[in-house]
């Protein structure tokens, strides 16, 4: 009788035991990884700055712009008229030469920027125009302006 008994308790006493096994596998799937392994970072988050010290600011899902003034305006729907997007992708060289058509000096100074055959690119629209941030490397960033056929090339470092 008493084997009996024990057969019958040990499913019982076994749940909480693996109760808190189940707790402590989820537990490990959940934690964050070990710190010797590389979390992707975002190259293009950060402040950047031209020679004349605009900045700007990239985010994970925006452009923050600092104003002269002090004031930072941070780019999205309410500041572009409802017209708003923003995200990353790669773009061969002759994509982006050709984002300034009508602009040939600042096509011709693009292209010489521009040697390698694919770059990281950021894009930004904000009402009727766009923004195109190019990485060349962790520390130099050019950034395409433009609105309709007019467009402005900037050469940014990180700060």
């Amino acid at each position: 009788m008493s084997r009996n008994r024990e057969r019958r308790f040990w499913p019982y006493a076994a749940v909480p035991v693996m109760i808190v096994f189940s707790a402590e596998a989820l537990f490990a799937c959940a934690a964050s990884p070990p710190p010797e392994v590389a979390i992707p970072q975002n190259s293009f988050v950060g402040t950047w700055a031209t020679a004349e010290n605009d900045r700007i600011m990239i985010r994970p899902d925006t452009v923050v712009q600092h104003q002269a003034s002090g004031q930072d305006t941070a780019l999205g729907s309410q500041t572009c008229n409802g017209s708003f997007s923003f995200g990353y992708a790669v773009r061969n060289r002759e994509a982006l030469a050709e984002l300034l058509p009508r602009q040939p000096n600042l096509d011709k100074n693009l292209s010489t920027v521009l040697v390698a055959p694919t770059y990281p690119v950021a894009l930004l629209r904000c009402g009727q125009g766009d923004h195109t941030y190019v990485l060349l490397n962790d520390h130099e960033l050019v950034a395409i302006y433009r609105d309709g056929d007019t467009g402005v090339v900037e050469r940014l470092a990180r700060r």
